[in-house]
């Protein structure tokens, strides 16, 4: 049975409201809280305490209209055909680059996409049309700026191992953290070190690793196509214990390949690090969790987020900055206990992993 009323909504506090509880025009209020002209300190804490005690919230999407600004960044990222997708690291960096935008006022949208030009050109004009402050591009050099430029939105690349002239990126110095995980395997007794990963012949882990053994004059160990993923660290894993001449150590191109041949190992009883010594890479926090706790080579995700950031809403321009990593030493590598205990290596003589080596174009 109905009564004939209807329940309404409470009316949603306006501006105006706010003026006249404070007792000051709607154009203070305006001032208080957009910062467009100085105001009084008493006078802004009643232009605050009226907003507090009336629930007001300001029109974003007026305000970007008048500003046409809608304080508002987009971070895209591949679509979920791809394993970076699904990567912890990428997590990680994502929350870290939030936690940038959100220092500097800025609100932080994440979207997945197809990086094909024709999509991506698509998908930067609607970012444009939404009045976007400014977009991060996960991409891995993948995005193609020729096709992105014309939008006239200001844009970063991220995880850039390589600089591209005229493009702002930030990435890390994947092919010296590579290096350094092989030496590392090398100065503490191993005589062959496997590779595990994506198999490019460009791309910078496996040329670090390579380069690793070429400088000590050993012999590289075999590699296998295991990807970024755990389900192709895995299957290398069973193919390496099964091997007559097993390697006495693996380089594992990211820290998801490594869970993976952990698992192998695992499963047919060679044991980590007494059979074979393991190291992984990226820093992501499965890696901590893993056991024995892993041995990995850390991108240093807040700094290289924060600069990524502070790029994008700052001065124009094509500049890389590159990131030096850190060897995280634990327990799968052998160097010390199973207690597995994180350290630095102590040995390591890259630049400090929060100070970036920046590129001119």
């Amino acid at each position: 049975m109905t009564t004939g009323s209807q329940d309404e909504r409470p009316r949603k506090a306006t501006r105006r409201d706010v003026a006249r509880l404070a007792g000051v025009s709607d154009a203070l209020v305006s001032y208080a809280l957009n910062g467009g002209a100085p105001v009084a300190p008493g006078t802004r804490r009643r232009i605050l305490e009226a907003v507090a005690e009336l629930g007001y919230r300001p029109n974003q999407a007026a305000r970007a209209l008048r500003s046409g600004s809608a304080r508002t960044l987009v971070l895209a990222v591949p679509d979920r055909d791809d394993p970076v997708f699904a990567n912890p690291f990428f997590a990680e960096y994502a929350a870290a680059i939030e936690s940038a935008a959100w220092e500097r006022g800025y609100a932080l949208y994440t979207t997945a996409t197809s990086f094909e030009p024709e999509r991506l050109r698509t998908r930067f004009e609607e970012f444009a049309a939404r009045m976007v402050d400014g977009v991060l591009v996960l991409s891995s050099g993948a995005a193609d700026p020729t096709t992105i430029d014309p939008v006239g939105l200001p844009w970063v690349e991220l995880n850039v191992s390589s600089p591209r002239a005229g493009v702002a990126s930030v990435g890390t110095d994947l092919r010296g953290g590579a290096e350094r995980a092989t030496e590392h395997l090398l100065e503490h007794g191993a005589r062959t070190v496997a590779f595990v990963g994506e198999l490019d012949g460009q791309e910078a882990r496996h040329r670090g690793w390579r380069d690793a053994c070429e400088r000590w004059g050993v012999p590289p160990g075999p590699v296998l196509d295991g990807g970024y993923t755990r389900e192709g660290g895995f299957v290398s894993g069973l193919v390496i214990a099964d091997s007559e001449d097993r390697p006495d150590a693996v380089f594992a191109a990211s820290d998801r390949t490594a869970v993976g041949v952990l698992r192998a190992f695992h499963e047919v009883g060679v044991r980590v690090p007494e059979d074979v010594a393991l190291v992984g890479f990226d820093g992501s926090w499965e890696a901590e969790y893993t056991w024995p706790p892993l041995t990995t080579v850390r991108q240093p995700v807040v700094a290289m987020a924060e600069a990524a950031v502070a790029r994008l809403v700052g001065e124009p321009g094509g500049e890389h900055r590159e990131f030096a990593p850190e060897l995280v030493i634990r327990a799968s590598c052998g160097e010390h206990g199973a207690d597995g205990t994180a350290r630095e290596d102590p040995h390591d003589g890259a630049p400090d992993a929060h100070e970036p080596v920046a590129h001119e174009q």
